[in-house]
């Protein structure tokens, strides 16, 4: 209770920074005030993410740091396209008062937009409230004003509402009794309330029950049977303490002179003598780089020092203090602690898990299978397939079967939100940026359209450097366009039915793209293998259907590329075939992946020998040091179900040639 208050005081005296305002969203007496669950969060921070807020209020709130007053990436901009969204969808492609809405806003959601809303303006009447100077009484009541406005503590943070309470009182009634009625800034008022509650937490649990968590401070002399000491660090204990330039006293020092690192060293002498049967003093003895060694406190080297003076264990010379030392590894999952050995009881865990891996990792065993025998037959209605979940399978067999058959979702939860406006773009950035200029453009809009509707997205950076990189994307999306022009793509006809029976499913959904001149997919970026799949796959059907006055051909076009598919005189079979190996691709892990698997039939359809062609898909799945890619094999699906295992075997050559080898070959020059 007391962190979320003090952040929320810290937020409304900063920059708003997109980050920090979500993770007091996040914490339980703030969402509870405000009527937000949990399970809204993975929703906000999408929104929040999407209309590209990062930090600030709004214009004024940067004018008032002298800054230019732009309104871009800040939270009143990403809020209007929130709520402009839901009031009035508009495609991304239309802009309302310089507003561009964020459509994807609807339904339930709505109810979450509001109580967002209300979070948010609560939080910008406050920096407004929080941004004036005034005596401290009238910042108590200030302050636990915004105590109740912004948190609602239950049972168990009662205590805490309490001691946050009495604090801002006691401050209060100090001022008072000091005559003092000065105006002072937020900052000093924080900083005390921190201080007042930190002893009050410091003297109020002292002894409260069997085990005692406390500061070191003096006269607690106590005795415990057992006194554990951590933090005892190089540098962090005795505590050092550098005098201001202005204290002229630290250069005479004098008897009687106080002294940080005197006080320390009594206060762990105390500590020692409160001892009566075990003393535990804790230091970080490596480094979490590279493992080298690290020095305690220097307390911890004189007290061995002096046990060393002092007694003895035999003849070896540093035995005793390896007999007091007992050194961690760096890991949890450590064999050390389940081997014994020379370690003795000194090392154990109570991780079944990680004893289970150690035992197996010492009798030489694997890791276990991920699928010990295949999955049974999905449902019937699974054997009614959409078009777009069938190219889907085929762009990633792995992931399909995890996520869609056994609901496991492995992908990683987005880092935090960034906290400053992009300076520049990143690739997929830059990618989805020509990708909206192109749609644009192809719907019949301007690109002068388009530079209005990326800086309302929040999608350029901002200023001079934001429309050099417009200027250079646009180039791009121009001649590309132009390219598309020539081939036609105004002339497209409505989509095609699909309705296929391929045996163990049946092929359903529309096809998109044809005109006279074939099947046309583009994309602004360079072919990968997923392209290729996907063109194949449509081809297929096309050739399949084969409507009338329409050319059996497909167009793929890239950047800098064409890929061009000739008519396939047995399109019924292959995709049977394709529809086989989908229905065995539900039931258990295939060892078919698309970038390997294309790199192995592209040299095979070079002629390069299959010695060759292997260790290309090699190279492909584990990567090497020459690549910046990451390795295929190193997608958490992949590292999940092959882990241990080599899958690029028989059933990787043979699937890799039924499936990337056909579309090769009907490649056109």
């Amino acid at each position: 209770m007391a962190t979320a208050f003090f952040s929320l005081l810290e937020i409304a005296e900063g920059r708003f920074g997109a980050d920090q305002v979500l993770r007091l969203l996040e914490t339980e007496p703030v969402r509870r005030r405000f009527g937000i669950a949990e399970a809204d969060l993975p929703q906000i921070q999408d929104w929040v993410r999407a209309t590209g807020v990062r930090w600030g209020v709004d214009g004024e709130s940067r004018a008032a740091l002298d800054l230019p007053a732009t309104a871009e990436h800040t939270w009143r901009a990403g809020l209007d396209r929130l709520l402009l969204g839901y009031a009035l969808p508009a495609g991304g492609r239309r802009l309302f008062g310089g507003i561009l809405p964020y459509d994807e806003v609807e339904g339930a959601a709505s109810r979450v937009l509001g109580r967002l809303c209300s979070f948010a303006e609560a939080l910008f009447a406050a920096r407004e409230e929080l941004a004036r100077p005034r005596p401290v009484p009238e910042w108590a009541d200030l302050l636990l004003h915004l105590l109740a406005r912004f948190l609602e503590a239950d049972e168990d943070e009662e205590e805490q509402v309490a001691d946050i309470r009495r604090a801002a009182a006691a401050l209060a009634a100090e001022t008072v009794r000091a005559d003092f009625r000065d105006p002072v800034s937020l900052a000093v008022v924080r900083s005390a309330l921190q201080a007042a509650l930190g002893e009050g937490r410091g003297g109020g649990r002292f002894l409260a029950g069997r085990v005692t968590f406390c500061a070191m401070v003096p006269m607690r002399s106590v005795p415990f049977q057992l006194v554990c000491l951590i933090g005892l660090n190089d540098g962090s204990y005795p505590r050092s303490r550098r005098a201001p330039g202005f204290d002229l006293m630290s250069d005479d020092t004098r008897i009687g002179d106080r002294s940080r690192r005197d006080d320390d060293r009594y206060l762990f002498l105390e500590a020692m003598v409160s001892a009566r049967r075990v003393l535990y003093l804790s230091y970080v003895g490596q480094s979490n780089r590279d493992n080298a060694a690290l020095p305690p406190s220097v307390l911890v080297s004189e007290l061995l020092e002096y046990v060393e003076r002092g007694f003895t264990l035999g003849d070896e010379e540093g035995a005793l203090r390896e007999r007091l030392l007992t050194r961690h590894p760096l890991h949890a999952f450590s064999p050390r602690y389940f081997r014994g050995g020379a370690d003795g009881p000194r090392l154990f865990s109570y991780s079944e898990e990680f004893c289970e891996a150690s035992r197996r990792r010492r009798s030489g065993g694997g890791p276990e299978p991920f699928l010990e025998r295949a999955l049974a037959e999905p449902p019937e209605e699974w054997r009614t397939v959409d078009l777009a979940r069938f190219i889907r399978f085929f762009q990633m067999p792995t992931k399909y079967l995890v996520r869609e058959r056994l609901r496991i979702h492995l992908e990683e939860q987005e880092g935090l939100l960034e906290s400053r406006e992009p300076f520049t773009l990143d690739g997929l950035a830059a990618y989805a940026l020509r990708q909206e200029m192109l749609d644009l453009r192809l719907a019949g809009g301007s690109l002068e359209d388009a530079s209005d509707i990326a800086r309302a997205g929040g999608w350029l950076p901002q200023g001079r450097v934001g429309e050099v990189y417009f200027a250079e994307e646009a180039e791009k999306v121009e001649g590309f366009a132009r390219r598309l022009e020539a081939r036609h793509v105004a002339q497209r006809l409505d989509p095609i039915r699909v309705d296929r029976d391929l045996g163990p499913i049946r092929l359903t959904g529309w096809l998109r793209g044809v005109s006279p001149q074939g099947l046309l997919e583009y994309r602004l970026t360079t072919a990968k293998p997923k392209d290729w799949i996907a063109l194949w796959l449509r081809h297929l059907l096309l050739n399949s259907l084969r409507p009338l006055e329409v050319a059996p051909e497909s167009l793929w076009l890239g950047e800098d590329e064409e890929i061009l598919l000739g008519p396939v005189e047995d399109p019924l079979p292959r995709l049977a075939a394709l529809a086989g190996i989908y229905w065995a691709g539900l039931s258990q892990p295939l060892h078919l992946f698309p970038e390997a698997g294309f790199v192995y039939a592209e040299r095979l359809q070079k002629r390069q020998g299959e010695e060759r062609a292997l260790s290309a898909a090699r190279t492909v799945w584990i990567g090497n040091e020459f690549s910046k890619k990451i390795p295929e094999g190193q997608d958490p699906y992949h590292r999940l179900v092959f882990r241990g295992l080599d899958p690029l075997d028989a059933d990787f050559e043979r699937l890799s040639r039924e499936v990337f080898l056909p579309m090769l070959e009907r490649r056109r020059p």
